[in-house]
């Protein structure tokens, strides 16, 4: 339905990653995808707090955590994931400041959303890849609060489209209608 409707206004397509991110075949821990089925409608919260960018999340007791922190807490929790994620990565100290300036200038970020850059692929790797809740984020649209099943990839994009057709099918009998 909601594709249906996006089109209708003339979108040219809907952004879906909760919704694939909630099937049989996602990779996502399914302690994970138990988590955000649990979850309902008021259940996500755009944070700045993960790495100075606005993002969805769900409402976890890190989010809540992090919501109520300090600058400076949260600038020490970004150099520490800063030091993982170049360990992580491989990459040089020399191109992560290189990369954090261009991101500074290209994007018009402060030096504290520079350096809490690093959070974010820390924090989703914690939550989405390993599995841990009280560590890490979980990205989310605000259609988890709805979704209540976990379908394999081929049936919800079969579900998808049969649904998408039937409803813009109902709105052209609709206009049909109203104008003969």
């Amino acid at each position: 339905r909601g594709l249906a409707a996006a089109l209708s206004y003339g979108a040219a397509g809907v952004a879906m990653g909760t919704r694939f991110l909630l099937t049989q075949d996602s990779s996502v821990p399914d302690s994970v995808k138990q988590e955000y089925l649990k979850r309902g409608l008021q259940d996500t919260v755009v944070s700045k707090k993960v790495d100075g960018m606005p993002h969805r999340v769900l409402n976890t007791e890190l989010v809540d955590k992090l919501e109520h922190s300090s600058g400076l807490r949260g600038l020490t929790a970004a150099v520490s994931n800063a030091v993982k994620f170049k360990s992580m990565t491989g990459m040089k100290w020399s191109t992560m400041i290189k990369d954090g300036i261009g991101m500074r200038k290209q994007k018009g970020l402060t030096w504290s959303q520079v350096i809490m850059a690093a959070n974010t692929p820390m924090l989703l790797k914690a939550g989405l890849v390993e599995g841990n809740t009280h560590a890490g984020v979980l990205a989310s649209g605000q259609a988890a609060g709805i979704i209540d099943d976990l379908p394999t990839v081929q049936d919800l994009i079969d579900r998808i489209i049969t649904e998408a057709i039937e409803r813009i099918d109902s709105l052209n009998t609709y206009r049909v209608s109203t104008t003969a």
